[in-house]
Parts: structure tokens; sequence; C-alpha cells
């Protein structure tokens, strides 16, 4: 894998509106997946019976498991009603599809699901406290990630000795022929917190780490000092995942900050709801380390009527299908008929420009 990359997020094994084929075309390289959806519909064995996500989807590039960890912020933290969590694990009492299904989510069962996904890279179960959580709430998570991320650490040695019958290509000993197992740094905005928790499971060991939590500041924008400093606490020799990370004027100033991996629902999501971005300068003639990056992407939203007769493309820089052989005006119209292919069109956009960036980030840094 080259750094820095982007991973948008296929949650349910699906980027909505494309197939697997479009997201090679654009250059996205590797796609992230929620084993707890996942666990929903179609069912882990499921997935496991028809010899991984990647066989299943017929996806050839690389696929990164998340552990369910955000979803004990987005749901059970949100609403007790929806479950519990505990030291030993989390209980839900719905599943991702809101139907009652009691399901117990402990740390050796993340690992055995991601595992049983057959991803490239598998996260250890983390305790995500909310964005207004105390400090006693953050101790707890920070502890409770620790104590988690020793467990996972333990399952899946277990399991890779267990799965080497089945499975010789695994080698716990190589890291080229192994899913890699990555940990997640808790502790909020507090830096001592975020400093015990990097450290705690740098001396466990991991073959990456991630930036958990919120990553936004009080104003709504990335909270780059904290992810700064969770970088300087953590082994150089590793690659550092910005998790949720972001928009792309964000990626750029992860990857200043040290972070490897990005990944976010962000461009999929927008460009289904009308909202797509365009370069404001060639990229192939920018160094986007060294430029304001909030002044390199504008948004450009196809419903306003000025575009109902527009033959210009929607990005001239852009060598997308969509900016490469259709008009504004046709965009404005696929939108205002509520027809699937603006959803894919613009979906396709949104990715390469993306896609893009990397490229053009791959080449500057050092």
């Amino acid at each position: 894998m080259r750094f820095p990359v982007y991973f948008p997020d296929a949650t349910r094994a699906v980027i909505r509106s494309l197939d697997s084929q479009d997201l090679q075309k654009v250059g996205i390289e590797g796609i992230i997946l929620n084993p707890y959806h996942l666990a929903s519909q179609p069912g882990i064995n499921v997935i496991k019976k028809l010899q991984g996500i990647k066989e299943y989807m017929s996806w050839k590039g690389f696929a990164i498991t998340d552990s369910g960890g955000w979803q004990l912020l987005s749901l059970v933290y949100k609403n007790p009603k929806f479950g519990k969590i505990n030291d030993q694990g989390v209980v839900f009492y719905k599943d991702s599809l809101g139907k009652n299904k009691k399901y117990v989510f402990t740390p050796e069962k993340s690992i055995q699901n991601q595992l049983d996904i057959g991803a490239d890279i598998i996260i250890c179960l983390d305790d995500c406290p909310g964005k207004n959580a105390s400090k006693k709430e953050i101790i707890t998570s920070v502890n409770r990630t620790i104590l988690w991320a020793k467990r996972c650490k333990t399952e899946y040695l277990k399991q890779l000795q267990k799965r080497t019958e089945t499975r010789p290509l695994y080698d716990p000993y190589d890291s080229r022929k192994r899913p890699l197992l990555l940990a997640v740094v808790q502790g909020g905005s507090n830096k001592k917190l975020r400093a015990r928790c990097a450290k705690a499971l740098a001396e466990i060991g991991f073959d990456a780490y991630g930036w958990g939590g919120w990553t936004a500041n009080a104003k709504g924008g990335l909270n780059i000092d904290i992810g700064k400093f969770i970088v300087s606490q953590l082994p150089k020799d590793k690659p550092k995942f910005a998790l949720g990370v972001g928009y792309p004027w964000d990626i750029i100033e992860g990857v200043k900050a040290g972070y490897h991996i990005f990944d976010c629902v962000i461009p999929t999501r927008e460009a289904r709801h009308k909202r797509l971005y365009v370069w404001e300068k060639d990229p192939n003639k920018i160094n986007p380390l060294k430029t304001n990056s909030r002044k390199l992407f504008r948004y450009f939203y196809p419903d306003k009527g000025k575009y109902a007769s527009d033959k210009k493309p929607v990005d001239k820089y852009c060598d997308c299908l969509l900016c490469q052989d259709y008009s504004r005006a046709y965009l404005h119209h696929l939108f205002k008929i509520k027809d699937s292919l603006s959803w894919r069109l613009a979906t396709i956009h949104n990715l390469r420009v993306y896609a893009k960036l990397i490229e053009i980030l791959r080449k500057n840094v050092k």
C-alpha cells in the first residue's frame, strides 16, 4: 500500500450507486467496511461462506474493517435504549436495520468477525466517547480502550494460529501474509490522556495506530493540534490513520501532520445530496502541501436553476466520466427528475477529486 491513501466508506459492502469497477476506474484503491452493519445484513457467516468480502463484492483493492467502536457513539451513547456498554463489551438490543435482536459485541467477537470478513487491515474495538463527554467519561474510555486493545491483540494472535490450518497464507510473523492490526488512540482533547493511551497501545504493539474520537475542534474544523500531538506520541515507523477525516483540505492538513490513511463518507454522501467538489486550480500544477488548502476547492450545486442550460462541464480540470462526457445542464436535469444516474455521476466525480488529490499528494510528500 502506498501512502497517503484515502478509503471511501462502503459500510454495507457497497458505495451507493457504484460498482467495484467504477471505483477502480476513478482511482480508488481501498474501501472501509463495518462489521456491525454487515452482521445484520447479509450476515458474517454468509460473507465467510462466500470466501470473504472481496470475493463477495468482486473487489480487487484493499479492504479495512472498522471495529464498530463508532457505533458506541452514534447509537448506544446517544440512546441507551439501543444497548449497554461495560468492560466486557457491548450488548446491542437492535441490529443496524432497527430490528429487535440481542447482539453481544466483545473485543474477541470483533476480531473474529473482521477476520471472517477477510479484510487487509482490521481495527481493535475501542470505546469512543461522545463529543461532550466529561473528563471522568473520557478516562473510562481510555481505560476501556486499552483493556480491549490487549484482549483484541491476544485474540488476534490466537485466531491467526488457529486459522493457518485453513488459510496457509496466514503467517503471524510476516506482515505481508496476514491482515494488519490497528489500535485506536482515545483521550478526547486531553493531551495527558491521549499520551497515556498512545503509550499503553505502543507497549502492547500494533501494526498501525488511529486517531480516534471526535477529530473536530469547537469551531467544527479539524483539531489539528490534537492530531499532531497524537502522532508525536506514537512509534515513528508505524502508519497513522486519521479515522473519519475528512474534507479534502483536512486530508491535506492531516498529511502535513503525519497521517497516512484517511476515510470518510463525506464525498459520497454529499454527491447524493447535490454538493460536488470542484478544483479552483489545475491540480497538475500545484503542490497542495505549500498552498492554502481551503482555496484549492469550491462547491458546485447542480440543482441551481442557472445550470439548466449550461453546456460547460462541472469541472474543467477533472478527467472523470461526468466531466468528460456530460454537461452541467444534463446533471441538473438528472437531479431534477430524480434519476439514479445523477447519484452515480456525481459520486464518480467526487471520488475522482479525492483520488486525484491523493495522486498529487504522493508526488509532493517526501
